[in-house]
């Protein structure tokens, strides 16, 4: 894919609007608090679209995307089972205990539910998946930017990591969670006609769960003579594999 002057054109205004929120955010970060906490000042929607948004990066948009091409609807399972249930004990449950204690952070929680030796080892191994799970999503970017658009793989990480870099420390959680709202229109906007086409030519929602079960029960997951299970599973013999 080549890139024309307009698509460049396209990309640069989108750097400088992201790069401008953190400006025009910067003038509100007068103190430690408002840097980290925000001053507690951010909408309830505005906060629900970002976490929403985080869940939204390239290790999902690109990474569970191939996980449905390869293992079908047990990817869906990973939410379901794995995300959702942890997200609402987290949002019922946990939630009014950071927000009660003033806390910062969960590490500052845990210092004053517990001692400094459980802050320590959770802030260790939480910067630790941070770290990996940055570098993955960094690597799924520029991994990206190379195929499509033959950008170089060093430059791309750089040039990311660069521009989330500025507006986070030029307007501090403010300006992260406003971007973050702004990255949720865009993904959406940009895969919801994906999705819309993608169907289309699987032949709508039946011809896509006929090809999903086919697939699967053809792959030496089940025998293709029995009839699959309604969730992408198989049957051998009649029972569910």
């Amino acid at each position: 894919m080549q890139l024309e002057l307009i698509d460049y054109g396209i990309i640069a205004i989108y750097f400088v609007f992201v790069v401008g929120i953190g400006l025009m955010l910067k003038r509100r970060v007068k103190t430690g608090n408002d840097f980290l906490m925000s001053n507690r000042s951010i909408p309830l929607w505005i906060t629900s679209l970002a976490f929403i948004s985080a869940n939204l990066g390239a290790q999902e948009v690109l990474g569970m995307a191939a996980n449905g091409a390869k293992y079908g609807l047990y990817t869906v399972h990973f939410y379901w089972l794995g995300a959702v249930l942890a997200m609402i004990f987290l949002g019922v449950y946990m939630m009014p205990f950071y927000y009660g204690s003033r806390a910062r952070s969960v590490p500052e929680y845990l210092k004053l539910r517990f001692d400094e030796k459980t802050r320590t080892l959770n802030a260790v191994t939480f910067a630790g998946m941070t770290v990996f799970s940055s570098g993955v999503s960094l690597y799924a970017l520029a991994m990206l930017m190379q195929v499509m658009l033959g950008w170089d793989f060093d430059l791309s990480v750089w040039l990311a990591a660069g521009i989330v870099l500025v507006y986070i420390f030029l307007g501090g959680l403010t300006s992260a969670v406003y971007n973050e709202v702004l990255q949720f229109f865009l993904i959406v906007l940009g895969i919801a006609p994906l999705v819309y086409v993608g169907m289309q030519k699987a032949g709508g929602w039946e011809g896509s769960f006929k090809m999903w079960t086919t697939r699967s029960c053809m792959s030496g997951k089940g025998s293709p003579i029995l009839p699959p299970t309604r969730w992408g599973g198989c049957r051998q013999h009649g029972v569910r594999a």
